[in-house]
């Protein structure tokens, strides 16, 4: 059964942070972390409770379908009517689709579009006006390094680099009103759906090693330190940025350490 909000370990007048496809993998990870800095944590996702057979002490889940403007407006406003307040969202609800451009379907398209993008945009906007109306608040778009490109997920990349766009946007237009926008790109990340992914082979995890400077795979608390980060007050200048936490995967062509000349 769901925590109720009595149950949650925050004091009554902690922040609230509301994390959609916080059930499960790094959106139940930033639930964690932020339960961790204190926050009162609404897990939003379309199945709740995927994780955890017993309710995480200080998160509470509610059944989200962020690709439904009705649901989103009535969560959203549920949680401000349950708990008075709404200080930080993370909009981390996302799918994929492996298959190449030719082999696409248009339902596949849509469907990753649907969730990735216009949830985004449903969710951002419905925080954005609660925040607004408040005088202020916090919100993290969770991208993906995919946004550069990604041979096999065409409409995953493509969401990916919208969130930047949009990100950037909304930063731009309500950081003068107190409500702060940014987002993270991570790279690999050691989940559930990485690890299915290697299994299906549409991911070869020694290619992937091999291209990340830091030689290993990102794990899901690093990404939630990340976006724990910015919400905090020591990103209090950061507007409509994206932060990369990917071990250095973007900004490495592929020559390997020991082949640089040294002086």
């Amino acid at each position: 059964m769901p925590a109720s909000a009595s149950e949650t370990a925050a004091a009554p007048g902690a922040p609230v942070a509301l994390v959609t496809g916080g059930a499960a993998g790094i959106g139940w990870e930033i639930g964690r972390r932020l339960v961790a800095d204190g926050y009162r944590v609404v897990a939003a996702d379309l199945v709740p409770g995927l994780t955890a057979t017993e309710p995480e002490a200080g998160i509470v889940h509610r059944r989200l379908d962020v690709t439904d403007p009705a649901d989103v407006e009535a969560v959203f406003g549920g949680v401000v009517a349950e708990f008075g307040r709404l200080d930080a969202v993370v909009n981390n609800a996302g799918i994929q689709r492996h298959r190449a451009i030719e082999d696409l379907a248009w339902d596949e398209w849509k469907a990753v579009v649907d969730v990735n993008l216009h949830g985004v945009f449903l969710c951002l906007q419905a925080a954005g006006r609660h925040m607004l109306a408040a005088g202020g608040g916090r919100i993290v778009n969770i991208s993906s390094i995919s946004s550069r490109g990604s041979a096999g997920r065409a409409p995953y990349a493509s969401t990916k680099a919208a969130v930047i766009g949009l990100t950037a946007t909304a930063g731009a237009e309500w950081a003068a009103r107190g409500v702060r926008v940014n987002a993270v790109a991570p790279g690999y990340v050691d989940t559930g759906v990485f690890r299915q992914g290697v299994a299906a082979g549409t991911l070869s995890e020694e290619t992937i090693l091999a291209r990340i400077p830091a030689g290993r795979l990102a794990q899901a608390a690093e990404i939630a330190a990340t976006v724990s980060f910015l919400l905090s007050d020591q990103a209090s200048y950061f507007a409509g940025q994206t932060l990369y936490a990917d071990g250095g995967f973007m900004v490495d062509y592929g020559v390997p350490l020991a082949s640089v000349p040294k002086p």
